[in-house]
C-alpha cells in the first residue's frame, strides 16, 4: 500500500504558539541524539521515542491515529569536517562568553514516516523529501520555537497581574474594525509593533525598542491625549487568548482577564488569531543572549578603545 501524499494537504506547519517536541520524547528521556532519533507527529507535534522497550511513537499512533511523523536525528559535527577551502575558526582576541549556535555544532537528518504503512516501526518515505508540502512541514517543524525554548521563555517570564485599569476597563462601542484599519499605525506608515487601544480601538505604534524594533510612540501619544490606559500589541494575540497588554497609567505590562471579550467588541475573534510577532519577554531574552557586555561600562555608557602610556597594560591593584 502506497502513501497518499495528498493527505498531507490537511496538515499545517506549527503556529508560533504551539509547542513542538522535537528534542525529546514527551513520555521518557530519549532524545534526538539517540541513534533512532525522535518521531515528531505532524498533526499535534508530539515527540515519541522509537525504543523497542517503550515504543512511545507507535503508542501515540495507536491512540490518536496520527500516522504522519517526521523523524529527527541530531548528530554532532566532527571537528575534522572542515574542508581546506573553509575559513579557519576566528582567533580569540578577547575573553568573552560567546553563544554557541546549534547549527555550528550539529547537523540534522529528517525523514518523513507513515505509521499506517508499518504500525511497528513506521515506514520511512525518503522519496517524499522533494515534495513541496513535505518541505513546508519539515521547515515549519525545524524552525519553530521548540518546547524547550518555550519552557526557557516561561522560566524568564515575570509574573504579570491585572491592574485596576484592566479590571474596570470601560469601552467605547465603535463596532467592528475593518481589516484595513488594523494594517498600520493611524499616524504613520509602520506596520509592526502596533498597539490597539482597548477603550476606543485606536491603533498606534509603540516606542522604539533597543535592538531594532521600530516605533514612534504614537500609542503613548494617544494615551496622553485621551487618558485611555490599556492597549494590546497586535501580532502577539494567540488563540488561547494570550497577548502583550500594556497599561500606560501603571507604566507596566499587565494582564487583561477579559481580553477575548474586549477584542470581540472590535470584531476581533481571538480563536482566529495567529501570533506573528515576538512578545516583549522573547525580545528581552533575545537581547540578553546577544548583548556584548564588553562594549559598555557599569552605567551602560559605550566604551571607546584607547592606547598609550598609562592606558594599556597591567597594573598591580594589590590584594
Amino acid at each position: 500500500m502506497a502513501t497518499d501524499l495528498s493527505e498531507l494537504a490537511r496538515l499545517q506547519p506549527p503556529k508560533l504558539s504551539q509547542a513542538v517536541h522535537r528534542e525529546e520524547c514527551t513520555q521518557c528521556f530519549d532524545n534526538q541524539d539517540n541513534p533512532l532519533g525522535i518521531d515528531v507527529c505532524l498533526t499535534c507535534f508530539n515527540g515519541g521515542c522509537l525504543s523497542t522497550d517503550r515504543h512511545h511513537a507507535s503508542t501515540h499512533f495507536e491512540k490518536t491515529g496520527h500516522h504522519f511523523a517526521l523523524n529527527v536525528k541530531r548528530r554532532l559535527k566532527p571537528s575534522a569536517q572542515r574542508s581546506d577551502e573553509e575559513e579557519p575558526p576566528a582567533k580569540m582576541t578577547k575573553l568573552a562568553i560567546v553563544e554557541d549556535r546549534e547549527e555550528d555544532k550539529y547537523e540534522f537528518v529528517t525523514t518523513l514516516k507513515d505509521w499506517k504503512l508499518d504500525p511497528q516501526n513506521g515506514k520511512e518515505l525518503p522519496e517524499a523529501s522533494s515534495d513541496p508540502l513535505v518541505k513546508s512541514l519539515v521547515n515549519g517543524v525545524m524552525t519553530s520555537m521548540s518546547s524547550a525554548r518555550q519552557s526557557e521563555v516561561k522560566a524568564w517570564e515575570e509574573e504579570i497581574l491585572p491592574c485596576e485599569h484592566t479590571l474596570t476597563l470601560e469601552q467605547i462601542v465603535t463596532g467592528p474594525i475593518k481589516a484595513s484599519g488594523l494594517a498600520q499605525c493611524n499616524k504613520c506608515d509602520l506596520k509592526e509593533n502596533l498597539w490597539l487601544c482597548l477603550t476606543c480601538g485606536s491603533l498606534g505604534c509603540g516606542r522604539a525598542q533597543y535592538g531594532g524594533t521600530g516605533g514612534h510612540g504614537h500609542g503613548l501619544e494617544h494615551y496622553e491625549e485621551t487618558s485611555h490606559p490599556v492597549s494590546v500589541k497586535l501580532g502577539t494575540i494567540t488563540p488561547e487568548g494570550n497577548a502583550d497588554i500594556y497599561c500606560y497609567a501603571c507604566n507596566d505590562a499587565k494582564l487583561d482577564p477579559e481580553l477575548s471579550a474586549h477584542l470581540a467588541n472590535f470584531g476581533i475573534n481571538v480563536q482566529t488569531q495567529t501570533k506573528t510577532e515576538k512578545s516583549m519577554t522573547e525580545l528581552q531574552i533575545e537581547h540578553n543572549l546577544k548583548f556584548d557586555f564588553s562594549l559598555t561600562d557599569e552605567s551602560g555608557k559605550a566604551l571607546e578603545p584607547v592606547f598609550g602610556p598609562g592606558l594599556t597594560g597591567l597594573a598591580n591593584l594589590g590584594n
